[in-house]
This record gives structure tokens, C-alpha cells and sequence, in this order.
């Protein structure tokens, strides 16, 4: 049996499609039809039912796929350590994430990292969507917020700190909030599809409140401009306006009240298929953002 056509299989089972496996692995698609073709050749059975809607496995496609996926896994895994080892990292690596992490808190780890690995091209999409992996090709996104139940596997980056924040000006018109319940009648700066509700963590069993205002947006930089404007209460992550706060030109409300910090998450799209680029790159970030101001919860070395 041809570890190289069994690697081929488990990925085709893992995307669900001959297509999808294709494109991950930047192949042809007649290439991996014809490698489990052969497969099935030389095992003397049929692994994979094919229609013209969708993939089925026959009871001995699912077998084989449970029993020689760990088998698998194992082996790459050790391949990619050896190879890495050896040689030096090449090729490109892709990576999305929100323009606020990009700017404020990966740009010393992407500049560093590509320092340490001259041979590796880096292709930075700044972007606040939500990103199909295997679809578009992408190695590593990070996501802001409570994950989505998926088959992806997420790596905890940070937890950020946040608060609520006003410039004098607009507080002194409109006033200062007393109790959460206030924000109701303020105007507060909120996001466009809001990833986390808000919630205070010591105030009315962390149930979501309401908040008031007319402006919305996906972008924290632009919170942070509108507050400056006069515009409203918004909320950021502390370390992203500590130097306003330390100015005067803005001031933290409801500070006896905690907020649920910012999850931050890297993910990709499966352990067995982590390249060593992807692997070197976790590591790095790992090691540069211990001592980061955005970085509340310290990361530890990617294993397995």
C-alpha cells in the first residue's frame, strides 16, 4: 500500500470532496481520482461510493479511514520535524486576519518571522470576514470572539481586556453613567454584527445589556476616531487607547464594572495537515508575543 495514495484518501474523507481535497493540497483533482483509484487497486475493494452530488464511503472506505488516520497523523508529523530539521522553510504562507490585531499586535511577529525565515513569502489579508480555509487556501486565520462549532482546529492566542470609554466633552453634555443599566439611554458606539454580546461580569448574572446610539461599525479603529469625535461610549480593548486615557483626552466609564474579555484564536484547518511553515510560525508567535501588552494569557508551543 502507497502511504503517499493513503494520505491522499483520509484527506479527500476529511474535505468531503475530491475538489476540496484538490485545492488544499494544490493539486489536480484527476490526480487524486486517479491515486484512490489506485488505491482501491491494490486493496481489491471499493473505498469510496462516487455520485454525482456527493461522496459516500463503503463500510471498508470507513474503516480503513478511522483505523489509518492516527497512523497517518503520526508519521507526517514526524516526517514534517525531520524535514524541518534539515532543510530550511520555503514557500508562501497565508494568513487573514482583523486589521486591529494585523497593525497593533502581529506586525513585530510577521516582520521578525519572515527575518528568521528569508525563504518563506508571506501573503497578509487584513480583513474582519469569515474565511473557508480550505476553500480559499488560506493556512491561518485569527477570529475575534466566541468560535463557532467547526471542525477547525483553534490555538488560544490572548484574552484582551476591555472597557467602556467617552471623551470629557461628550460627558459632560449627555452625562455620566451611574450603573450599566444607563447605556440604554446613552449614545454608545457598537459593532456591525457583533461577535460578543456585552456583558459585565459582576453585574446582573452577566446577562447581555442594552445598549443605545445610532453608530455602528466593524472596525475597532474607527470606534476609537468616533469616540474622539464626541460621538458616544465605546467599547475597546484597554491597552488600544492607553495612551488617550493617560492624555485625559478620554475617560474609562463604569469602571467598578468588569467586562468579559476579547478571545483571540488562531485556526487551521486540521493537525494532520499542519506544514511545517504553519508549525514555525505558531512557534514564533508564541515566543514573540509572551511579553506583549495585548497578550493578558501567555501562550505555550504548539505540540503534537
Amino acid at each position: 500500500m502507497n502511504l503517499n495514495d493513503l494520505s491522499l484518501f483520509i484527506r479527500v474523507v476529511e474535505t468531503g470532496s475530491f475538489t476540496a481535497a484538490a485545492e488544499s493540497l494544490n493539486v489536480q483533482k484527476s490526480t487524486i481520482s486517479r491515486r484512490i483509484a489506485q488505491l482501491e487497486d491494490v486493496l481489491g475493494i471499493r473505498l469510496i461510493q462516487r455520485t454525482t452530488r456527493k461522496l459516500k464511503l463503503t463500510s471498508e472506505g470507513e474503516e480503513l479511514f478511522s483505523r489509518a488516520q492516527p497512523l497517518v497523523d503520526d508519521l507526517e508529523a514526524v516526517q514534517d520535524d525531520i524535514s524541518s530539521s534539515k532543510t530550511e522553510l520555503r514557500g508562501r504562507l497565508r494568513l487573514t486576519m482583523p486589521t486591529e490585531i494585523g497593525v497593533f499586535m502581529m506586525n513585530e511577529v510577521i516582520s521578525s518571522f519572515m527575518h528568521t525565515y528569508p525563504r518563506i513569502e508571506v501573503d497578509v489579508e487584513l480583513s474582519t470576514r469569515t474565511v473557508d480555509l480550505i476553500e480559499e487556501g488560506v493556512d491561518l486565520t485569527f477570529r475575534l470572539g466566541p468560535l463557532p462549532n467547526s471542525s477547525l482546529i483553534a490555538r488560544h492566542v490572548a484574552g484582551l481586556h476591555r472597557g467602556l470609554f467617552a471623551t470629557p466633552e461628550y460627558l459632560e453634555q449627555f452625562g455620566l453613567p451611574s450603573t450599566p443599566d444607563d447605556l440604554a439611554r446613552h449614545q454608545c458606539i457598537t459593532l456591525l454584527k457583533p461577535f460578543d454580546h456585552l456583558r459585565f461580569i459582576n453585574w446582573n448574572n452577566q446577562e447581555p445589556i442594552t445598549m443605545g446610539g445610532r453608530l455602528r461599525t466593524n472596525s475597532l479603529s474607527f470606534v476609537r476616531e468616533m469616540i474622539l469625535q464626541n460621538m458616544g461610549i465605546g467599547r475597546l480593548p484597554e491597552v488600544f487607547c492607553g495612551e488617550l486615557v493617560d492624555s485625559g483626552r478620554i475617560i474609562r466609564v463604569l469602571g467598578d464594572y468588569e467586562l468579559e474579555p476579547l478571545e483571540i484564536n488562531a485556526l487551521y484547518a486540521s493537525r494532520r495537515n499542519l506544514n511545517p511553515r504553519v508549525r514555525a510560525f505558531l512557534d514564533h508567535m508564541a515566543e514573540r508575543l509572551n511579553d506583549h501588552p495585548w497578550v493578558q494569557n501567555k501562550l505555550v508551543h504548539l505540540t503534537g
